[in-house]
C-alpha cells in the first residue's frame, strides 16, 4: 500500500517554537535549585581537534565510558537507541544497517558502499561485515548527524560514528567486568594498562560475551513434526582483544601502536511472519494454522534450520603525532583490516533439499496445489582495507585555526554468493511436457522445479584519494567563519562471473550467466561553510552549510550482466542547518537544539523487485536491484538535554522529528513491487528508517548512604514511531511504532571503585521489532528482546 498522503503536521511551527525557547536561554530563569551535580564540559573530535561539544557547529551526541556503563549499552544498537535521527536495522545477524535522518545502506555487495560509516581510532571501517563489533575499552563515541564530506571523507553522506579507545595510561589501572542474565548471559570483560619503562607505556582488554536465543521453533511442540529437536536462535556469541602500545619519545612526539582481534559466531536469524492486508504468503498462512495464537506469539517461529553467521576481524594501526614547532602538528595515521564473514540462511520449508519433516508439514495445511518455494542463501565476504592519512593541523592560539591533509584508501573485497530456490506443489505431481498432473496425492509435497543453485562471485578494488582542508577564523572575540572543502577520485575495478540459477528455466534467473572486467571512476569536490557566533560564555549559536559524497558502484546479486556490469551513479548531500547550544541556570541545565534540511541527489536504493516474467509463472519471488532514487529530502529537528533540577536528580534525553520524502522515484519497467496494491510511482513515499517522531528519556536519582556508598535508581525510557523498511512503504513490512524501558538499581562502594548494577532491560516485556522486510507475500520480522533481568559487577582499581 503506497503511502503519499500530504502531512498536515509540518516542521516549521515547531522550528519556530524552538528557535523561540532557545532564544530566550541566554537569560538566568529565576528557578531555585537545591545541591546538584554542575555539567562537565564534554570534549570531542568532530573536526579533528578537540573542542568542547558545546562549541561545535555541527549536530553531536557523545556517549563516555562511564555512560554507556551506567546505561549498559554494550553495542551499537544501545548507541542508535540514544541518539536523535540515528536508527539500525539487522537484515542477517553480523550486518548492521546504519542510518542517521533516514539516510543510510542496504548494499552489502562487494562493488558497494555504506552511507553511515563507523571509524575506530579515525580509521574507516567501510565494510558493514566488520561494523558488528562490542563496545568495550572506550574512551567514548561521537555520533556525527549529516554529511561530514570535508575532514571525514568518502561516503559519510548520512554520518559517522566515531570511536575512541582508551590509550595507555602513565597509572596503573586495571579493570575486570562480569555480568550474568537470563537466557544463559555471561558477559567477563578486562583491562590493564600501565607504564612498561620510561616513555613506554601498554595496555590490554578483552571482551567475551554469551547469550542464548530468545527465538524459538514451534516445531520443538509440534507433535506430528519428526524431525530434531530445533535450537532457539538471535544468541550472542562474540569474543574480542585489543592491544595498545604509546611511546614518548621526546615531549614533541607521541606514537601510539595498536591491535585488535575479534571473532562472532552465532546462529541466522530466521523471521516472525506478519500477514499483509490481502493475499498472504503460504509462510504466514501455515505458521497461523500450526501455532496458535500466533500473531500475539513474535518471539516464535516455523523453522527447522536456524543457519549461521561467523566473522573475523583483524587490525593494526599506527598513530604519530609530532609537534613540529609551536604552532603546527603533523599527524600520520597508517592501517591495515581484514574482515572475514560467511552466512547461511535457509529458505522456505526443505532448505536445499527440498525434502525434509518441515516441508511435509507445510503440505499437510497448505491448501492443494499452493507452491512451496524452498532453498539456501550462503555467502563469504572477505576484505583487505589499507588506509593513509597525514594530517597538518594548526595549534597557536591566534584567531585562525586550521587543518588539512591526503588520504588514501585502497580496499579489495571478494564476495561470493550462492542462491538458489526450488518450487515444490502440494498434492499434484505435475508433468511439466504435458502441463497435466502425474498424480494427485493432497498432503504430500511433489517438487516441481528442483533447486539449482546460483553463485556470483565478486571480486572488487576500490582505490580512493582525497586532498582537504578547513579553517576557522575568529573574525571578532564572538563571531567565526568556518569553511573547508574535500577533492576525492575514486576508482572501482570489477572482476565479475555469475552462473544463473534453476528459475532461469522460468525466464528470470535470482543471479545471471556472465563473466567480465569492467571499472568505473568517479570525483567530487565537497565543500562546506558555517558561521558560528558565541552569544555569551553559555550560549552558542550555528549556521552550517555542509555537501556529502558517496561514490558510485556495483550492485551486489544480479540478475543479468546488464544489471551487474552497470555502475549505479554517485549520490549527494546537501545539508542546511541552523543550531544552539546552551548552558544555564548556573549549569543545571544543558539544551542543545539543531533545525536542519537536507537535499539528496541520485540516492541509491536497493530493493525488492518481482520481475515481471516470473509473476506471470505465478512464482511469488523477487530480485534485488539497485536505483537511483532521483532526489530526496529530508527536513527535521533535534533536541538533546541534560538537567539537574534538584540535588541528587539527573534527567536526560533527546527528541527527533523527521518528515521525509522522495522525489521523482518509480519501479523501473518490467518490474513490480513485492505486493499487491501499490503504484508505480514512490514520488511523496517515506524514507527507509526515518521515524516521524522519536525520543528517549533518562530520569536517575541518587541515594548517598550513611557509610559512604551511593545506591541509584535509573530508568531508561525510549520512543520510536513506525519505521518504514521498504520504498513502497509497505505497513506490514514496516517495523511498527513502540515503546520501551530499561531499569537499573546501581550500588557503589565508598572506595568508588566497585559498582553492582542489578537490571531489567525491556522491563514492560514490550513485544516490538528490530527490523522487517517484504518477501513471498508477507513481512519478514526480526523480534526484539523480551524482558530480562540480570546483574553486572565492575571493578577498578582506581
Amino acid at each position: 500500500m503506497s503511502n503519499n498522503s500530504t502531512k498536515t503536521c509540518g516542521l516549521k511551527p515547531l522550528a519556530l517554537a524552538v528557535g523561540a525557547v532557545a532564544a530566550g536561554l541566554s537569560f538566568q530563569a529565576p528557578l531555585a535549585f537545591s545541591q546538584a551535580s554542575a555539567l562537565e564540559e564534554v570534549i570531542v573530535t568532530a573536526n579533528r581537534r578537540e573542542e568542547s561539544l558545546q562549541s561545535v557547529a555541527m549536530a553531536v551526541s557523545a556517549f563516555s565510558e562511564d555512560m554507556m556503563r551506567d546505561q549498559g549499552i554494550v553495542d551499537l544498537k544501545g548507541i542508535t537507541e540514544r541518539t536523535p535521527g540515528f536508527t539500525m536495522g539487522t537484515f542477517n545477524p553480523g550486518q548492521p544497517q546504519l542510518y542517521i535522518r533516514g539516510i543510510g545502506s542496504n548494499e552489502d555487495g562487494a562493488g558497494g558502499d555504506q552511507s553511515v560509516i563507523v571509524f575506530i581510532d579515525e580509521v574507516y571501517i567501510g565494510r558493514s561485515a566488520g561494523m558488528d563489533i562490542d563496545l568495550f575499552d572506550l574512551e567514548r563515541i561521537e555520533v556525527l548527524r549529516g554529511p561530514q564530506g570535508t575532514l571525514f571523507g568518502k561516503n559519510v553522506v548520512g554520518g559517522a560514528v566515531n570511536m575512541i579507545t582508551r590509550k595507555p595510561t602513565e597509572e596503573t589501572v586495571m579493570q575486570v567486568e562480569a555480568t550474568l542474565g537470563d537466557y544463559n548471559a555471561r558477559t567477563l570483560r578486562g583491562l590493564l594498562s600501565g607504564e612498561l619503562s620510561e616513555g613506554v607505556y601498554g595496555k590490554a582488554s578483552f571482551s567475551t560475551r554469551r547469550r542464548d536465543g530468545y527465538f524459538e521453533s514451534a516445531l520443538n511442540s509440534i507433535p506430528e513434526y519428526t524431525g530434531g529437536k530445533v535450537s532457539d536462535t538471535h544468541d550472542i556469541n562474540s569474543d574480542s582483544a585489543r592491544f595498545g602500545l604509546r611511546l614518548t619519545p621526546s615531549e614533541d612526539l607521541e606514537i601510539n601502536l595498536s591491535a585488535a582481534y575479534s571473532t562472532i559466531d552465532k546462529l541466522g536469524q530466521p523471521d516472525h511472519f506478519i500477514e499483509p492486508p490481502s493475499a498472504p504468503g503460504l509462510s504466514y498462512t501455515v505458521s497461523a494454522a500450526l501455532i496458535p495464537n500466533y500473531d500475539k506469539k513474535i518471539h516464535t517461529g516455523l523453522f527447522d534450520t536456524a543457519g549461521y553467521f561467523e566473522s573475523t576481524a583483524k587490525s593494526v594501526m599506527a598513530r604519530v603525532d609530532w609537534n613540529i614547532n609551536d604552532d603546527i602538528m603533523l599527524t600520520s595515521i597508517s592501517s591495515f583490516r581484514n574482515v572475514d564473514a560467511e552466512n547461511s540462511d535457509e529458505l522456505g520449508p526443505g532448505g536445499a533439499s527440498g525434502a525434509s519433516p518441515l516441508m511435509n508439514l507445510y503440505a499437510s495445511v497448505a491448501p492443494l496445489g499452493s507452491q512451496m518455494l524452498f532453498g539456501a542463501n550462503f555467502y563469504t565476504d572477505e576484505s583487505d582495507t589499507i588506509t593513509q592519512e597525514l594530517r597538518f593541523t594548526s595549534t597557536s592560539d591566534g584567531p585562525l585555526q586550521w587543518v588539512g591533509g591526503l588520504y588514501y584508501m585502497e580496499e579489495e573485497t571478494h564476495r561470493i554468493e550462492s542462491i538458489g530456490v526450488g518450487i515444490a506443489l502440494q498434492g499434484i505431481d505435475l508433468n511439466l511436457a504435458t502441463g497435466q498432473p502425474n498424480q494427485v496425492v493432497p498432503g504430500t509435497p511433489f517438487t516441481l522445479l528442483p533447486y539449482i543453485p546460483g553463485s556470483d562471485d565478486q571480486l572488487n578494488k576500490t582505490t580512493s584519494m582525497a586532498i582537504f582542508g578547513q579553517f576557522t577564523y575568529d573574525i571578532t572575540d564572538k563571531l567565526s567563519v568556518t569553511a573547508g572543502a574535500r577533492y576525492t577520485s575514486e576508482e572501482k575495478e570489477m572482476d565479475r562471473k555469475g552462473t544463473a540459477d534453476g528459475l532461469a528455466l522460468l525466464g528470470a534467473a535470482i543471479v545471471g550467466n556472465f563473466d567480465f572486467e569492467t571499472s568505473e571512476d568517479w570525483s567530487e569536490l565537497t565543500k562546506k561553510v558555517s558561521l558560528e557566533y558565541q552569544q555569551t560564555e553559555d550560549v552558542f549559536w550555528y549556521a552550517t552549510y555542509s555537501e556529502g559524497f558517496k561514490s558510485g558502484g556495483y550492485q551486489g546479486l544480479a540478475a543479468t550482466e546488464i544489471a551487474a556490469a552497470t555502475p549505479f551513479d554517485p549520490e549527494f548531500a546537501t545539508l542546511y542547518e541552523v543550531g544552539v547550544k546552551t548552558e544555564w541556570m548556573d549549569n543545571k541545565i544543558r539544551l542543545n537544539a539543531s533545525a536542519f534540511s537536507t537535499d539528496y541527489e541520485d540516492l541509491q536504493i536497493l530493493q525488492l523487485l518481482l520481475p515481471d516474467s516470473l509473476a506471470a509463472a505465478g512464482v511469488n519471488t523477487g530480485v534485488l536491484i539497485t536505483q537511483n532514487a532521483a532526489d530526496a529530502t529530508v527536513e527535521g529537528l533535534e533536541l538533546e538535554f541534560t538537567a539537574f533540577p534538584m540535588e541528587n536528580l539527573t534527567i536526560q534525553g533527546s527528541a527527533t522529528w523527521l518528515d521525509t520524502a522522495f522525489d521523482n522515484f518509480s519501479i523501473p519497467a518490467g518490474y513490480s513491487a513485492p505486493a499487491n496494491n501499490t503504484t508505480p510511482d514512490r514520488s511523496g513515499n517515506e524514507l527507509r528508517n526515518a521515524p516521524d517522531f522519536a525520543y528517549n528519556l533518562l530520569v536517575r536519582y541518587d541515594w548517598p548512604l550513611a557509610s559512604g556508598a551511593t545506591l541509584a535508581a535509573q530508568v531508561d525510557w525510549r520512543h520510536k514511531d513506525l519505521v518504514w523498511q521498504d520504498p513502497d512503504n509497505l505497513e506490514f513490512s514496516a517495523v511498527p511504532e513502540y515503546d520501551a524501558g530499561d531499569f537499573r538499581l546501581i550500588y557503589t562502594t565508598p572506595s568508588g571503585n566497585t559498582q553492582v548494577s542489578a537490571w531489567v532491560t525491556n522491563f514492560t516485556d514490550e513485544d516490538y521489532y528490530l527490523h522487517n522486510y517484504p518477501t513471498g507475500g508477507v513481512g519478514n520480522a526480526t523480534p526484539a528482546p523480551p524482558r530480562m533481568v540480570g546483574l553486572t559487577v565492575f571493578w577498578r582499581n582506581n
